[in-house]
């Protein structure tokens, strides 16, 4: 009963997030397209470019991820080549990292009476967890225009695909022989498998070329397993399908590149 109280509050929590997230988003396309009407004085049309993004992301986990792990960060790259039809192509990798780890509960077998792991020198051991993981993959996207002085500014909506990878981080002093490198791989649920996105947001490129970026926000579905060939805790091998969901604030610095011909007009000034 606890539990499901417990799972309500969370997800109230996070539609309460969300609706903040959204209003705030629709802030920022309607100031978005009033200061591109202000600044702009004549119309920019949309161009070829290359794209170079420099992501930062905050993920809340869902599905079966949810009872591993709590939010975490991702940093990453993705470069994407953009049409004069204003459609995107990309790709580029992400790293995942949290301190917040739930399934502390893979080590307690080698806990002794005290409740603590106690290392060779018969000294309490210091043990620490947190998550790690990463995100490779490629994806298609559109701008959608929401003013007539920027046409390669607007809206943006895109789709992907990739794997997903993530485990949990043991690190202990090297006076525990039962975490050594050799052992550590039985404990860490290293998981990995084919993954989806979905994003939705804005993307701002500036002619001026002072500040390119986007916001929105990001949905990822992991369809993973644990791919250890036994859980040294469990001394069984874990082979069920999960479903590790993923739900992003993404916000995005872009450096982009002209790849305008010489008969072209230029975009940025």
């Amino acid at each position: 009963m606890g539990e499901k109280i417990l799972n309500t509050f969370r997800y109230i929590c996070k539609l309460f997030i969300l609706r903040y997230f959204i209003s705030f988003h629709c802030v920022l396309l309607i100031v978005g397209s009033t200061l591109s009407q202000g600044l702009f004085k004549r119309n920019y049309e949309p161009k070829r470019l290359v794209l170079l993004d420099l992501t930062l992301k905050r993920q809340y986990p869902g599905g079966d991820l949810v009872s591993r792990y709590g939010p975490n960060t991702s940093i990453g790259l993705e470069l994407l080549y953009k049409t004069t039809t204003n459609w995107l192509f990309g790709a580029g990798g992400h790293f995942m990292f949290g301190n917040f780890v739930k399934e502390t509960g893979v080590l307690d077998a080698l806990k002794g009476s005290t409740g603590e792991i106690i290392d060779q020198n018969g000294q309490f051991a210091v043990v620490g967890m947190d998550q790690r993981g990463m995100y490779l993959g490629a994806s298609v996207g559109k701008t959608i225009p929401i003013n007539r002085n920027n046409r390669n500014s607007g809206i943006y909506i895109s789709l992907g695909g990739g794997f997903l990878s993530h485990r949990i981080r043991i690190y202990s002093s090297n006076t525990v022989p039962q975490l050594s490198d050799i052992y550590l791989k039985g404990y860490d649920r290293y998981t990995f498998g084919p993954a989806t996105t979905e994003f939705i947001g804005y993307r701002f490129l500036d002619p001026r070329k002072r500040i390119n970026f986007s916001v929105g926000l990001e949905m990822m579905q992991g369809y993973t397993k644990n791919r250890r060939s036994l859980n040294f805790d469990t001394r069984v091998y874990d082979n069920k399908s999960r479903l590790d969901l993923l739900t992003s604030l993404k916000f995005t610095l872009t450096i982009p590149i002209d790849l305008k011909s010489s008969d072209e007009e230029q975009f940025f000034e």
